[in-house]
């Protein structure tokens, strides 16, 4: 050690030591207590009322923040003193369980589930080996069993593994479907291969992410017509299949929806499954197409697969009762999936990130594995559960496993219920509200509603909205002139409203639906997942977005 080092470890050091990490006796916790009193304080303590956190007055513009930041030169002798400025970087976000913020899928957090994010994080365990993860990581395969065994499927042959989002849920989908397509082809890339995706025009567009990721190419991803409510036209997916082959495409992989987040449209797994078994047979296909649901938000009804209807324990309405078994319904048909999406940090109620991708089959995922060979640093106790060895990250926290997993086991099937029962009841008033305010050009653009979600198709004074819209569905120059409508009173309402304290916060959708010609249709969207709204906060949120949209009309 210098003389520098010696001089400098008793202040900086000890410092760092007591204030910035856990002793590994745990005797300075206090600290972590009070910088996360600290913290929290700081950004409650200037919420506000409004729907989404108030501007800061010091808040710099985008390129003002590039331009001004750097790292200090001196180490902060007391970390709370910059934490109690951190209110300010929340300027603009979202509040979840804010009974007025309705954006698009932002539930609020569970607590048990934060509390267990932060505790497990302090030690830094990689879920990519159970060798530095322990038994932690061990949350993970329940998570995966919970989830299989909820969807029907037999937990001794599926497995799951977390990722990093909906996104990656789907590109594991594909990236499994074209390994049976082309087994090699991790070695020799795609080569002259024609490989396609087949899709729904509402599937997410993630998937396009994914094919674009992958070198499958964008143009190689078809897509087939959808049905009024959004799923997918079997029919035309079976002929399109058929269509594909006959020009020298190899299927990899058939994306169903099943409850996405662009919409809770679930197509009938089973019928797909049929689809594909013809397909194979009318071709005699030396291969077997992938079936993958993209069911990030579907996923979370499977918890009503064993709710008393009759007796309804929950006391919810014979509406809400029927739309959960129309849900029900579809979604119970995942077990005909290879593989699915879940994302518990929307409909699971944890915090970011934490998606899982199902497999029917644990030897669909082991095909992913790599050569051992190149993984030299890790991996030496052939004993231990290490996920690694398949999966797309090499780093992964422990933190978001474990917290889901606390998550699952203290909702339970009840908490669950209570909560997407609760967003369902609510969904309805605001549709049912939506629904008196024809003569004000509000209207609702999802009549075949699966999920709680409302869209809120916007047209000018004077025109008759139902008329608008049953012509627009075959009209696409009426489509477009009504969309612009809608986007511009969106770009004025979200301008104006969320930071309001009477105002509100909600989301546009650019494909709320597709019409029977393949279009999209734009609508505002109001997504009720906060147990904090009640009958009166969404009647309040209704009365509001008249008040506005008669005010926006009056200036154009």
């Amino acid at each position: 050690m210098s003389k520098g080092d010696s001089v400098l470890e008793p202040e900086y050091l000890n410092i760092l030591k007591n204030k910035y990490f856990l002793r590994p006796d745990a005797k300075n916790k206090s600290q972590v207590y009070k910088l996360v009193r600290d913290a929290i304080e700081s950004v409650t303590r200037h919420q506000g009322n409004s729907s989404v956190y108030p501007i800061c007055a010091e808040v710099l513009s985008p390129s003002a923040m590039a331009a001004s930041s750097e790292i200090p030169h001196k180490l902060e002798k007391d970390p709370s003193n910059f934490l109690a400025g951190l209110y300010c970087m929340m300027a603009g976000s979202v509040k979840a369980g804010h009974p007025y913020m309705v954006k698009n899928l932002i539930p609020t957090p569970s607590l048990p589930a934060l509390a267990t994010y932060l505790a497990v994080s302090l030690y830094m365990g990689n879920a990519v080996t159970g060798e530095d993860a322990g038994y932690a990581l061990l949350s993970e395969i329940a998570c995966a069993s919970a989830i299989s065994k909820l969807a029907g499927l037999d937990p001794t042959r599926a497995a799951g593994v977390f990722t990093f989002g909906g996104t990656s849920t789907n590109l594991y989908g594909m990236k499994m479907g074209l390994i049976k397509v082309l087994p090699e082809h991790g070695n020799t890339g795609l080569g002259n291969e024609k490989i396609a995706i087949i899709e729904s025009y509402p599937a997410h567009y993630s998937h396009q992410t994914g094919v674009y990721w992958m070198g499958i190419g964008i143009n190689n991803s078809f897509r087939v017509p959808s049905l009024p409510d959004q799923t997918t036209d079997l029919v035309k997916l079976e002929k399109t299949c058929e269509e594909v082959i006959g020009n020298g495409y190899k299927i990899a992989c058939i994306n169903a929806v099943g409850g996405t987040t662009s919409n809770l449209g679930i197509d009938d797994m089973e019928e797909i499954s049929r689809i594909r078994e013809r397909i194979i047979k009318k071709f005699n296909l030396d291969y077997t197409p992938h079936l993958h649901m993209d069911a990030v938000l579907g996923w979370a009804y499977l918890n009503f697969v064993d709710y008393d209807f009759d007796s309804n324990p929950m006391s919810f309405s014979t509406a809400a009762l029927n739309q959960i078994k129309k849900i029900l319904a579809r979604i119970k048909t995942i077990k005909y999936a290879d593989s699915f999406g879940v994302d518990f940090h929307k409909t699971g109620y944890v915090a970011y990130t934490s998606s899982m991708v199902i497999v029917n089959d644990k030897a669909d995922l082991e095909r992913l594995q790599r050569e051992v060979s190149i993984m030299t640093p890790l991996f030496h106790d052939d004993e231990a559960y290490n996920p690694g060895k398949f999966t797309l990250e090499t780093s992964r926290s422990t933190a978001n496993i474990l917290a889901t997993w606390v998550a699952l086991q203290t909702f339970g099937k009840e908490g669950y219920q209570a909560l997407l029962g609760h967003a369902i009841e609510m969904g309805l008033i605001y549709r049912n509200e939506i629904e008196k305010l024809a003569k004000d050009g509000l209207y609702v653009a999802n009549q075949n509603q699966y999920g709680p979600d409302v869209f809120v198709r916007c047209y000018p004074p004077g025109e008759d909205p139902a008329e608008n819209y049953e012509k627009e569905m075959s009209d696409n120059i009426l489509l477009k002139k009504n969309s612009d409508y809608t986007s511009k009173f969106f770009k004025w309402l979200n301008a104006k409203t969320p930071y309001a304290e009477e105002g509100f916060a909600v989301s546009k959708s650019s494909a709320a639906i597709y019409t029977p010609t393949g279009q999209p249709v734009i609508a505002l969207r109001i997504y009720p997942l906060s147990p904090y709204i009640t009958e009166k906060t969404a009647r309040i949120l209704v009365t509001r977005l008249r008040m506005y949209k008669q005010e926006f009309d009056r200036t154009i």
